[in-house]
């Protein structure tokens, strides 16, 4: 049996209510093509990189999976592409993950969100650097006297 991955993006327009039902009907269409179900995730309402159908917002599922027959991938593609509650959907064949490794990804997500979090600092108070007051007179004695001498190429 081959592993895969299927991605999906369900429109807003749904309730989380009513996501659950889709979801549920997702899972039944990947059983009846004899997909054994595995890890199953939601993460969450995103905003779309672009519009699809005047729709911006979607619920972004990913269930994974295993197929005897790799042959039905194109099938359940089809499926998917014409059910109206969907949105996009991708399929990826994925090499299959233990629990403990799964349990490590989550850990290294919820890491990385945390670190990505702006830190409360205190700004550090600048003051202008103060400069010393040239005389002119003093630059003009100066360029006179760099002015006369020979050694000027």
């Amino acid at each position: 049996m081959k592993n895969y991955e299927l991605l999906y993006i369900v429109s807003n327009q749904y309730t989380e209510d009513e996501l659950q039902v889709v979801k549920a009907k997702i899972n039944t269409l990947l059983q009846k093509y004899g997909g054994v179900l595995g890890f199953s995730e939601f993460l969450g309402k995103k905003k779309l990189s672009y519009p699809i159908n005047k729709i911006n917002h979607g619920y972004y599922l990913v269930v994974e999976f295993e197929l005897e027959d790799p042959t039905m991938i194109k099938s359940i593609g089809n499926d998917l592409k014409l059910d109206k509650e969907v949105l996009r959907a991708q399929i990826i064949t994925k090499p299959k993950i233990t629990e403990a490794e799964i349990e490590r990804q989550k850990r290294q997500r919820a890491r990385a969100a945390e670190e990505a979090k702006p830190k409360t600092e205190e700004k550090k108070v600048v003051k202008p650097r103060e400069f010393k007051k040239k005389e002119m007179k003093n630059l003009d004695d100066k360029l006179d006297e760099i002015l006369n001498d020979d050694t000027i190429i």
